[in-house]
């Protein structure tokens, strides 16, 4: 029998018409955003309160992230035509609930605070414009004691093509 080495595979995914919701407007939320304007993918942020990272992504990319000014209640993904869900809420007990109807529903889930609550997550990236290069970072298994040694080692190819990147 052959032992099972990934408990995630790296996987790039074409996102033309992929549609993303992410719960919560803070921090968090906002650097996800941020990574994923950068694709042709549609984005509906649901929040109560924008933070000032996000409004500031709501300002420079208007036409591509729709705002929803509301905050997840029980069935609301039924609401929702969606591919893919981030919750960055800053409520773990909502975060959970979105998390265990994502998984209901079959959509996958992205749970910011706690990777036990994801079925997929973000790689460390480091972008090469001139180039096109896009080089994605991560720990075979997504978990917390790797996260540093992922983050030391997008320092040292950002170093290593001269200046920072992403």
């Amino acid at each position: 029998m052959m032992e099972q080495k990934y408990k995630y595979f790296p996987l790039y995914v074409k996102m033309e018409d992929v549609h993303i919701v992410i719960f919560g407007a803070g921090t968090i939320a906002a650097r996800r955003a941020a990574a994923l304007a950068k694709t042709p993918c549609r984005l509906t942020v649901i929040a109560p309160e924008c933070g000032d990272g996000m409004q500031a992504l709501f300002d420079q990319w208007q036409e591509r992230i729709q705002y929803v000014k509301d905050r997840y209640h029980p069935g609301c993904l039924m609401e929702e035509d969606m591919d893919v869900v981030i919750a960055a809420t800053d409520d773990p007990a909502v975060n959970e609930a979105i998390y265990r109807e994502c998984r209901h529903r079959e959509i996958y889930v992205n749970v910011a605070t706690d990777h036990k609550l994801c079925s997929f997550y973000f790689p460390a990236t480091v972008e090469v414009p001139e180039s096109e290069l896009l080089i994605a970072i991560a720990s075979r298994n997504a978990n917390a004691q790797t996260h540093q040694r992922v983050r030391e080692l997008r320092e040292k190819i950002e170093q290593g093509f001269g200046e920072k990147l992403s």
